[in-house]
């Protein structure tokens, strides 16, 4: 019996420490952008977003998929956007693209393979009752060496159906922000 409860108590803390980390928020779900609630900016050709989101006590994982407006040259190529190579990195921060990443809800910051080669670091943290997703990539580009940050405030509305997302995306270029507004299906 000692054990049994034991056993009861170390899960109950591990979901407390796990619900602290997301204020008890679950993002989980598939989410549509609502581009007429958004703040995109002028650079932005994205056309539409759907964004799946699971999440279990120990992580939060989401998948980004995009769909690029043409760049208005002729081509049919959809070119422009980040670095110069074609619609953007679809890193979060350079006009859409496709991404994904899983972020430790402990606040434990982790390691994953970055876009063109580089390397990437997550944290994940609850912050004024919002959460806060932090990647930092490193990669050799055309120019040299790089390193951008991007900074996500994740906001739910009451009822759940409603999902902000705040971004700010420092690169040697300098800073660009958005906030990208869900619709839940």
């Amino acid at each position: 019996m000692r054990k049994a409860v034991f056993s009861l108590a170390i899960v109950f803390a591990f979901a407390l420490v796990a619900m602290a980390q997301t204020d008890g928020s679950n993002y989980a779900g598939t989410w549509t952008l609502d581009k007429s609630k958004s703040e995109l900016g002028e650079r932005s050709r994205l056309k539409s977003m759907t964004m799946t989101v699971t999440q279990t006590e120990a992580e939060l994982t989401y998948e980004r998929k995009a769909e690029m407006e043409e760049s208005g040259d002729g081509d049919g190529m959809g070119r422009g956007g980040g670095m110069g190579r074609g619609g953007g990195m679809g890193r979060g921060g350079f006009g859409g693209g496709n991404q994904a990443a899983t972020y430790d809800l402990s606040g434990k910051e982790t390691s994953a393979a970055g876009g063109m080669g580089g390397s990437a670091k997550l944290k994940a943290e609850k912050k004024d009752g919002k959460l806060v997703l932090k990647q930092t990539r490193e990669f050799e580009g055309p120019m040299g060496s790089m390193k951008l940050t991007t900074t996500e405030k994740w906001e739910l509305s009451e009822d759940g159906k409603t999902l902000t997302v705040s971004s700010e995306t420092s690169t040697p270029r300098g800073s660009r922000n958005s906030k990208m507004v869900f619709v839940k299906e």
